[in-house]
């Protein structure tokens, strides 16, 4: 994957990095012999928040106004949301095969948690509303180390 060349639109502080397609031709086993993987529910993360979470997650968010719950309809423009949303469904898709626990370790472990940081007002999409995306966080400011501190 590279990170160098980000997507987008035309808000360069809030290009997204996609995370990496998993590999999907074999899945080492202990003898060394190779295994077909598990085929993928959702082919890529939008059609896994598309057509899967968001009818999972069903809040109240208003277009005006405070609302206790905060989404963007353009999640897919903020990267900590792309990042977070892409563990999340690479998470569901690991766990979904776990006939016992899987999916309610992916709902109390992974959802629930991931879910509450994107909703929350101070999160991603804090100034955003679901008809505009206009996001009012920035990137962490940073004072770079000093040189050599990090070397071998």
């Amino acid at each position: 994957m590279d990170l160098q060349t980000p997507f987008g639109f035309d808000d360069a502080g809030d290009d997204v990095f996609p995370g990496e397609e998993p590999e999907t031709d074999s899945v080492p086993q202990a003898q060394g012999t190779a295994q077909p993987a598990p085929e993928m529910v959702f082919n890529n993360l939008e059609e896994f928040v598309t057509e899967f979470l968001v009818h999972q997650f069903q809040r109240p968010v208003e277009s005006y106004g405070r609302a206790e719950f905060t989404w963007c309809a353009s999640w897919w423009r903020h990267k900590e949301a792309v990042n977070r949303l892409n563990a999340l469904w690479r998470a569901w898709e690991a766990l979904r095969l776990d006939p016992t626990t899987g999916l309610a370790n992916w709902w109390n472990s992974y959802a629930d948690p991931t879910m509450a940081a994107l909703f929350s007002g101070t999160g991603p999409f804090q100034g955003c509303t679901p008809a505009e995306h206009k996001p009012t966080n920035k990137p962490l400011p940073v004072v770079p180390a000093p040189t050599g501190l990090y070397s071998h």
